[in-house]
């Protein structure tokens, strides 16, 4: 780390606005910055680093910042789904139901045993559970 005094009026600083950022996501940034061994402090909600090490904090940030777009997208994404949980069911009948949804071209995913399905096409995929098993699967809309 460089000699770099944030309290040094003189001291080539560069400042960052992380207003908008979570608690987590600045435990983040410091974590990222102590990794790559930059100076850095804190004056309320924005961030300063040494004027020299602006480069590497702005890659930083915007690693951290596509880290968390895609962390967002992964969420409304599960926000769009319907759960059935087939922890009961046999390979045999899960690979029938598999071969139903292909056949009726329903999009699907499976998390273990779950059954992960977009909401608005949970009437077709009861009746194919139905048509397979009638010991009632339990289902949760969203996450």
């Amino acid at each position: 780390m460089s000699e770099w005094n944030p309290k040094d009026a003189d001291a080539a600083s560069t400042r960052y606005d992380l207003t908008d950022w979570t608690v987590d996501e600045r435990a983040d940034v410091v974590a990222a910055l102590a990794q790559a061994e930059v100076a850095h402090a804190w004056d309320g909600d924005e961030l300063l680093v040494p004027q020299d090490q602006e480069e590497a904090v702005e890659d930083i940030l915007d690693e951290l910042e596509e880290q968390m777009d895609a962390d967002d997208d992964e969420e409304a994404a599960d926000d769009n789904i319907t759960e059935y949980e087939l922890d009961e069911w046999s390979e045999g009948e899960r690979k029938q139901l598999c071969e139903m949804l292909d056949n009726l071209d329903i999009g699907y995913r499976w998390d273990g045993t779950v059954l992960l399905v977009p909401i608005g096409v949970e009437a077709v995929v009861d009746s194919c559970l139905d048509s397979i098993d009638s010991r009632g699967v339990e289902f949760t809309e969203g996450k």
